[in-house]
């Protein structure tokens, strides 16, 4: 039977969202007369209302509290779902899910929480981002004590999601995901007297997955002067600091700062100005992506393998050592997976890209 409307339970960062969009888009290709509602935190839900398949955002404030589970199961009762697929792999995501009696409840099926869904799935090792090596086995790869094991493969993440989708007869092959962000406000308009590029120097996970913030300065010096370009400068209250080093060191008519200026709408409206984004694995580059604007991407501790920003357009700076992808926050050694990606490498990067 064709699902009339179905709930997606959305996860709670910025990047994994995006990355959940490519099996959101195949389901509305798969029952295209379906309604798609998402159900997300507050933080997420400016981003559900500008993709086109979406057609209702449903918010919950994440809570413990029995009191409001039951009543967000009540609201989610009144919405007539045929079907729920639960991207988050936890408990709590699945319980006001299977309290609203939702006929079908589709999932991973970890975290003992099985029993809550009907259509329970098996998570594979190949989509992991857990640590593969703790700091003592890296600070003895480093040392030359003994060689790295065999390197893992990984699979997408958009994989993993697409997984769920097809459940409810989605197809599972890959595809780019994208927003529409609508007009632009007046108040959201940046200057256009030169071309814009974004820069976003931060990464939530950790100091590992991030650039040297001195080398970010240098490549964007260099390509302000080769180039002519404008840097417009992201991020959010953790990159406030950052920003703020970042658009002194480069001077006003090369800098715009807008880190921890913007809300997550106010963000989609900057990139979509910018000709490409700058950055290192994170939450905006994904964005980015999303708005179909290439991205100049430096992985670290992360692999691009299994969260890349996806096709062609992009460019993934990436130095591969043996202890390399570790998914730790902080280097155990001497960071060689991001210093050996030189300034120059950036630039002729961001060249090639603009």
């Amino acid at each position: 039977m064709n699902p009339r409307r179905v709930l997606i339970r959305s996860v709670n960062w910025l990047g994994d969202a995006v990355m959940t969009m490519p099996a959101i888009q195949r389901l509305k290709q798969a029952h295209p007369q379906a309604q798609l509602a998402v159900l997300t935190g507050p933080k997420l839900a400016d981003l559900w209302r500008l993709h086109p398949d979406v057609s209702e955002v449903i918010i919950h404030e994440p809570s413990n509290c029995p009191f409001v589970l039951l009543r967000q199961a009540r609201e989610l009762r009144q919405g007539c779902f045929d079907a729920a697929v639960v991207f988050p792999n936890s408990w709590r995501s699945a319980l006001p899910i299977w309290l609203a009696g939702i006929p079908r409840r589709i999932g991973f099926r970890g975290h003992s929480r099985a029993w809550m869904l009907t259509e329970r799935l098996d998570e594979s090792a190949d989509y992991q981002t857990k640590p593969v090596m703790t700091p003592e086995a890296i600070r003895r790869f480093g040392n030359g004590l003994s060689a790295a094991s065999e390197r893992p493969v990984f699979k997408h993440q958009v994989h993993r999601h697409l997984q769920l989708a097809a459940c409810l007869g989605a197809d599972a092959t890959p595809c780019a995901p994208r927003l529409q962000p609508g007009p632009l406000p007046v108040d959201a308009r940046l200057p256009q007297d030169k071309p814009l590029l974004a820069l976003n120097a931060g990464a939530e996970y950790g100091p590992a997955k991030r650039w040297p913030l001195d080398r970010f300065i240098a490549a964007a010096k260099v390509v302000a002067e080769r180039q002519h370009v404008r840097w417009v400068i992201i991020g959010g209250p953790k990159e406030a600091e950052l920003g703020h080093e970042i658009a002194t060191a480069l001077g006003e008519p090369h800098a715009i700062n807008l880190a921890d200026r913007t809300t997550l709408l106010g963000l989609c409206h900057a990139l979509s100005q910018c000709r490409l984004l700058l950055t290192n694995d994170s939450g905006p580059m994904h964005l980015a992506a999303a708005l179909g604007k290439p991205v100049v991407a430096i992985f670290g501790s992360t692999e691009p393998a299994l969260t890349g920003p996806g096709d062609s357009r992009h460019v993934i700076l990436r130095h591969a050592p043996p202890c390399s992808p570790c998914f730790l926050r902080e280097c155990p050694i001497d960071f060689r997976c991001m210093t050996a990606i030189t300034v120059e490498k950036v630039v002729k990067a961001v060249g090639k890209v603009f």
